[in-house]
């Protein structure tokens, strides 16, 4: 999700990421816009090149852009309920700061923007924190005490958010049963993005994300860095070869599409794995340190469901070996249990049977 406050070049970066696919409502809508994006992969590009496969599937990211937030950040005014209902659903999110002057909006201040919307976040969680704990505080008190630890958790969350600290570091926030449904806006994984005017220099640029990289300094799940959103908005819509040119002039060597997708799909914490074959090579998601078993159940909950082993290959041993079968031949290929971790860029075979 990309936020932000009004003003701030959200759907400019919508678009930079997208390419120009689907779009943000004007300035006052309650309504998002949707993007999906590949994420590039020279090792799927290899997969597929070997196996002369009939279909290439990558791995996509989803971009919503969310309507601005007002920064107001004050008891009584948290954030609507039809934003939140684009808000809650998100892994991730993509904080949209402003780094240009504007006419309607006066001079850059790219650190006290990011802290209102920090703020903003942090206070609705603080409202749903409170209502929930008003009314479990009732119930307990009449004898459901199965409901005595999601008070207590609760109530310390309540502790870091009253403290003005967001749920990025009460790490039950994202990992507890109990608390995983709230989907807190202060604890989901978080890119810190600097959207400035090509008349910034790249030392300022740098500058201000040191100090943001102070500012959010211990916080996990959380990175910082910049685009310039009008040109590279422009850069998207043309073909590689034009591309490629403009970046050049902007003394950039990649482009948004490629460099802040890399970085959104590595916020949230996957990695990749791939199914090859003639008929298609694929790229497939996957949360680190997840089992084949999970693995499988990406794939078809039928492999999963009747899941016996799993035949595994580094995508780099693979492309030493230049095939399949010679692979086999040097014995690089491993049979791996249900609860075998997969690595990022491993090959996989699933032998299952229902």
């Amino acid at each position: 999700g990309i936020v932000g406050l009004p003003g701030c070049g959200k759907t400019t970066v919508f678009r930079a990421l997208t390419g120009g696919t689907g779009g943000g409502e004007p300035r006052g809508h309650l309504t998002a816009g949707l993007g999906v994006v590949k994420v590039e992969d020279d090792r799927l590009d290899y997969l597929a090149a070997t196996y002369k496969a009939k279909k290439v599937t990558p791995v996509h990211v989803e971009y919503v852009d969310i309507p601005g937030l007002t920064g107001e950040g004050q008891r009584g005014k948290e954030i609507g309920d039809r934003i939140l209902a684009h808000l809650r659903p998100v892994d991730a999110l993509i904080h949209c700061v402003r780094f240009f002057d504007s006419p309607a909006l006066g001079p850059a201040e790219p650190l006290k923007d990011l802290q209102r919307v920090e703020e903003e976040m942090i206070l609705s969680d603080l409202a749903a924190v409170e209502k929930r704990i008003d009314r479990i505080d009732k119930d307990v008190k009449k004898g459901r005490k199965e409901l005595i630890g999601e008070l207590e958790l609760l109530e310390q969350a309540r502790s870091f958010l009253d403290n003005g600290e967001p749920l990025r570091f009460f790490e039950d926030a994202w990992e507890s049963e109990q608390l995983k449904g709230f989907a807190f806006l202060s604890a989901k994984p978080e890119l810190f993005l600097l959207n400035a005017s090509e008349n910034v220099s790249a030392d300022r640029v740098r500058t201000v994300m040191e100090e943001i990289g102070k500012l959010t300094e211990g916080q996990p799940y959380t990175a910082v860095d910049w685009i310039y959103g009008d040109a590279e908005a422009e850069i998207a819509r043309l073909a590689p070869e034009d591309a490629k040119e403009f970046l050049e002039e902007l003394d950039l060597e990649e482009g948004a599409q490629s460099r802040i997708v890399k970085r959104s799909f590595g916020l949230l914490k996957m990695i990749v794995f791939f199914t090859a074959g003639e008929k298609e090579v694929r790229a497939w998601p996957l949360r680190k340190n997840e089992t084949a078993l999970a693995a499988a159940g990406t794939v078809h909950t039928d492999m999963q469901r009747g899941f016996i082993r799993a035949e595994v290959i580094p995508f780099d041993e693979f492309k030493e070996a230049g095939s399949m079968a010679e692979a086999h031949k040097a014995g690089n290929v491993r049979l791996e249990g249900k609860e075998y971790v997969v690595n990022d860029g491993e090959i996989i075979l699933f032998r299952f049977n229902v």
